[in-house]
């Protein structure tokens, strides 16, 4: 990326020279979500210029570094996002996406598997079984990660139900977990496309955001008057207002997705229906653990729409415009 709004260049790099505490991974497959899109229009992170773009990668371990242990050449890895500093309060707390000293993130604020190869420490890299293609092991390291996380954040109970705004790649990956928890979950979008295949995921209820009955029916499947839960994956303003009409009193709402949109709101609402509005960023380490499981054991099956090489990354960014019914993967090296 070599300025705001322009196609990515193809162009040649140097290989990332590797410290003493981290590892150089040569990248075979790594995801496009949104917030790729974001930086590249200029919104949200705004990363130095020139950059490379990519924090969805799995690889194979290629060096490592003279105080690496644990991890050796030909090692199947996908990573962690957020270096961090491994000494602050959040950081000892297992959250290191919240870290206060935070170094960098893969792809977003450093370079990143948009490329032959991509560097980390090697805290932040973790097995991934030869069982796991790596198309979809890339997906871990945010949209499997984010989804899983926001369940834990939820404190969501086999009594309760939940509705996910927005079924593309984090929601229909969130629906997978709550199906398989036993919590009956809905889902919104404005694809058709996308809610069969939410469907087909798990969601008991499939309804578009345009539809004049959608809180009747969100009442009748919750069977009172809201959902325990909504995940927000959209993260527009008016995505917060339909939560919050779709949540039931002393409910909660997930803020998955990011938008600069003021919402609206108002406090004497969230008092006095004792409305939680919780934040979700990413995941821990933990979860990184806890998602390749998942995904090696079946219970998660990332949807991927269409693969790309490389030399076609501009044409996967103008299919995900055009609204990719799924996640989309460059394939880097096969």
């Amino acid at each position: 990326m070599r300025a705001v709004g322009q196609l990515l260049s193809i162009e040649d790099v140097p290989v990332p020279q590797i410290g003493p505490d981290e590892v150089l991974v040569e990248t075979r497959a790594c995801g496009i979500c949104g917030t790729d899109l974001h930086i590249l229009e200029g919104r949200g992170y705004v990363p130095a210029l020139p950059h490379i773009l990519g924090h969805e990668p799995a690889g194979v371990v290629a060096q490592v570094g003279a105080d690496v242990s644990g991890l050796q050449a030909g090692d199947r890895v996908v990573p962690h996002l957020f270096f961090s500093c491994d000494r602050c309060y959040f950081c000892r707390l297992g959250r290191h996406q919240q870290c206060l000293n935070l170094k960098g993130i893969l792809g977003v604020l450093c370079p990143g598997a948009f490329a032959e190869f991509f560097k980390a420490p090697a805290a932040n890299l973790f097995p991934l079984p030869s069982s796991v293609p790596f198309s979809v092991g890339g997906l871990v390291a945010d949209a499997v990660v984010t989804a899983l996380h926001a369940t834990k954040r939820a404190g969501i109970e086999l009594r309760d139900s939940a509705l996910v705004l927005g079924a593309g790649g984090v929601g229909q990956i969130l629906i997978q977990i709550l199906h398989a928890q036993g919590i009956p979950v809905a889902a919104i979008d404005r694809s058709e496309e996308k809610l069969r295949l939410a469907e087909k995921m798990g969601a008991s209820l499939a309804l578009l955001a345009d539809d004049p009955d959608i809180l009747s029916a969100v009442h009748h499947f919750s069977g009172t008057e809201g959902v325990s839960c909504v995940f927000n994956c959209v993260g527009t303003g008016s995505s917060m207002r339909l939560a919050a009409d779709c949540v039931r009193r002393c409910g909660r709402v997930v803020v998955i997705g990011e938008e600069a949109d003021h919402i609206s709101l108002g406090t004497t609402e969230i008092a006095q229906r004792e409305l939680e509005i919780i934040g979700s960023r990413n995941g821990t380490r933990q979860d990184t653990v806890e998602a390749i499981r998942l995904v090696a054991s079946g219970v998660i099956k990332p949807f991927i729409a269409e693969q790309f090489p490389l030399e076609k990354i501009n044409d996967a960014f103008d299919c995900m415009r055009k609204g990719a019914l799924a996640r989309l993967v460059i394939v880097v090296r096969e």
